[in-house]
């Protein structure tokens, strides 16, 4: 089956990639023989420590995503970075 190609840029939702990027992490720490059975059990974890604390690792990424880009560097429409220049000599 092929898929068009389209330079239509997609969008994560938000706090995807800081979940995704915590799975990866577990993987890499761990080094399951299985990663599809150890990412079930991961994320079964995640949800039944969300139900019991309310702490919810996908709002908190999304609002730590939402203030790195809010911080003035990544901000549209910055100053261009100074370049340095060598001394004179």
């Amino acid at each position: 089956m092929s898929v068009p190609f389209s330079s239509t840029p997609l969008r994560l939702p938000a706090g995807f990639g800081n979940l995704l990027e915590g799975l990866a992490l577990e993987v890499l720490r761990e080094q399951p023989d299985d990663v599809v059975s150890f990412a079930a059990r991961h994320f079964q974890a995640l949800l039944e420590r969300r139900r019991e604390t309310s702490a919810d690792p996908v709002a908190w990424g999304a609002q730590l995503e939402d203030e790195l880009l809010s911080h003035p560097p990544f901000q549209v429409g910055r100053p261009p970075l100074q370049r340095f220049r060598s001394a004179p000599g």
